[in-house]
């Protein structure tokens, strides 16, 4: 299996499939935080966060792997605060979430007003306070 997050953790991959060089801005044992080449949507451009090792989704990813990624998405996105009224924290968790690349990656977009960027741009699905109770009870019972 070919995993471009992968090569890149690894060293192997130094450019991005567009040609652009990959840009590692910080890392520790576990985690590895990069310059993303899509979707810049301010002079900050955003950031990839993912693990080292090769997890597919948020579930099959461990604890103490999630807890490191938490620390490091709440540091990109302190750096990124500097400079930036707000941050978007994204993670699309599956194909039909819209992941492209099956490994557990975190993007951290910075924010401006006027940036014309609507990530939260989608349908909602009417309610009514019965189907509500109805949804609420059967995804508690999950728990």
């Amino acid at each position: 299996m070919v995993c471009i997050f992968c090569d890149f953790a690894s060293g192997r991959r130094k450019k991005h499939t567009n040609g652009f060089p990959f840009g590692k801005l910080h890392e520790t044992k576990d985690i590895l935080a990069f310059l993303s080449v899509d979707f810049p949507v301010s002079d900050d451009g955003h950031t990839i966060i993912i693990p080292k090792r090769h997890f597919s989704s948020l579930e099959d990813t461990p604890e103490h792997i999630l807890a490191g990624l938490i620390k490091e998405i709440k540091l990109v996105s302190s750096i990124l605060l500097k400079n930036n009224k707000g941050t978007n924290i994204l993670l699309n968790n599956g194909k039909s979430a819209g992941q492209k690349i099956m490994h557990l990656h975190f993007h951290v977009i910075p924010r401006n007003p006027g940036d014309g960027v609507d990530i939260e741009n989608f349908r909602r699905k009417k309610l009514s306070l019965r189907d509500f109770a109805e949804l609420h009870k059967k995804i508690k019972g999950e728990f």
